[in-house]
């Protein structure tokens, strides 16, 4: 399923839930298009497999109702078949990124080339930053990853939802496509977003290297430099050995004088611009540009490739969440068998009134008539290659298989992550994770700190393999 066809899903999912006229689709209709695309499916477990089968009937039942929405209201095919304006946004802000770079450089040093240069040292100090960041988070990035930045990719995303292209009648629909658009593409968009950011920040470095570029072709500039702040050469040379380390450690690998470094006699000699000397240009040039390249530029272009990388593949194979109860119910009714939701706990020993609860959310999950299986709780740090084998479905049976843990353990890679491998083998890393938030939501209630809590057992748990998650109160 690509974007556009999560745009269709998500639409007539907004379509036959709104209130009063916005519901264009009636349970009837819903019905009809569900019998339709099932006859001309092959029962799912044969040719196709469970996640396959119901991927397909979604999509095929959607693209059905769309047409006959879209016949009575053909505002509706501006939704879903509007032209992307990514592409031109990525290149306004190249444009606009690499503008600031160019004038930046010319506003501060209108008439001379400066050793110092505010936007210069800036540029490569914010690079610099971040660059440190980036290595001094990796040993923890799994918990870093548990509060995302999503609140502007997911405003971006809603914007794409094209609510406003609605006119009348329509601003329920609107209103719940747009949130589920903005919710379900969150991580598509943060991707493209980041990848804009990152090609930005390539064009502020070349935009000033356009800048130097523009000052050396037409005329023989000369460097100097002059500061209230730091007011001796030895404190200039020392900030001028530091900024420009990598390139001069390269130039001494390479025995390349252009970048060998300044020593203190050069650098008293470019105090205000005393000794107009073309040769100390020449190097200071070719250290900047080497610096500028290889420091900034290259590396944020590569940033932003990876980054488009990852958001081409969601939008070729878009993470819609079919463990959601609308679409699990409608995958249940559309099977035409029965369901059984086995479950395998970790950490987790359900009561009578917990496993109670277990077969609601089969209920809800899978339809009405589906059943539970608890399969034996696996104790906290036992041996996960105990886990229990999945059972064979019996004759016109359907299995959904689960994973449940506990919402308030902190997830572990030594106990829970070998839970999960073991789960994902005997279960497959397409099966359901549920995470009992009871015992949390009774000792700490329903706040911010759940809310991180279980952005950080979904990026625990996607690291493993398993998507579709979902989150479930069985009481404390």
């Amino acid at each position: 399923m690509n974007e556009a066809d999560a745009r269709t899903v998500l639409l007539i999912q907004a379509l036959e839930t709104a209130d009063g006229e916005s519901r264009l689709i009636t349970p009837a209709q819903g019905r009809d298009a569900s019998d339709l695309v099932r006859a001309g499916l092959p029962k799912p477990g044969r040719t196709l497999r469970h996640q396959e089968w119901s991927e397909r009937f979604v999509l095929l039942r959607a693209q059905r109702l769309f047409q006959e929405a879209a016949a009575r209201r053909p505002a509706l095919r501006g939704i879903v078949e509007a032209p992307s304006a990514w592409r031109l946004v990525v290149l306004l802000i190249a444009a606009v990124a690499f503008a600031a770079g160019f004038g930046s450089d010319a506003l501060a040093n209108p008439d001379r080339i400066n050793l110092l240069s505010a936007p210069l040292l800036g540029v490569l100090a914010w690079n610099a930053l971040l660059a440190l960041a980036w290595l001094v988070s990796r040993p923890f990035a799994w918990r870093q990853r548990q509060r995302p930045p999503r609140a502007l990719p997911a405003l971006l995303a809603g914007l794409a939802a094209g609510p406003g292209r609605w006119r009348r009648g329509g601003f329920d629909v609107a209103r719940r496509f747009g949130g589920a658009w903005a919710r379900a593409a969150a991580p598509l968009w943060q991707a493209r977003v980041r990848g804009a950011l990152h090609l930005g920040a390539a064009m502020v470095a070349l935009g000033l290297l356009a800048y130097v570029g523009a000052r050396a072709l037409p005329h023989e500039f000369h460097v100097g430099w002059e500061s209230q702040l730091i007011k001796t050469p030895e404190g200039v040379l020392t900030l001028l050995q530091v900024v420009f380390a990598p390139v001069t450690l390269l130039g001494e690998a390479l025995r390349w004088p252009q970048l060998a470094p300044f020593n203190l006699g050069e650098v008293m000699r470019m105090h205000h611009w005393a000794d107009p000397d073309p040769a100390l240009a020449d190097r200071w040039l070719a250290q900047v540009t080497a610096l500028l390249l290889l420091g900034v530029a290259l590396p944020r272009v590569l940033l932003a490739l990876l980054a488009w990388r990852r958001a081409r593949r969601l939008a070729r194979r878009f993470p819609l969440d079919l463990a959601e109860p609308y679409f699990a119910r409608l995958i249940a009714d559309g099977s035409g068998q029965r369901w059984r939701l086995v479950v395998w706990p970790y950490a987790v020993a359900p009561d009578a009134a917990q496993a109670a609860a277990l077969q609601r959310q089969a209920a809800e999950l899978l339809g009405g008539a589906a059943e539970l299986t608890l399969q034996p709780a696996l104790d906290y740090g036992a041996a996960p290659e105990s886990l229990a084998k999945r059972p064979a479905p019996a004759e016109g049976e359907l299995l959904e298989t689960a994973g449940l843990l506990s919402l308030s353990a902190t997830p572990e890679a030594e106990t829970h992550g070998a839970f999960l491998r073991r789960l994902a083998q005997v279960a497959g890393s397409e099966a359901l994770l549920l995470l009992d938030a009871g015992a949390f939501t009774a000792r700490l209630g329903r706040g911010e700190r759940l809310k991180e809590r279980e952005s950080l057992w979904r990026e625990f748990a996607r690291q493993h393999g398993f998507t579709r998650i979902h989150v479930v109160e069985l009481g404390g």
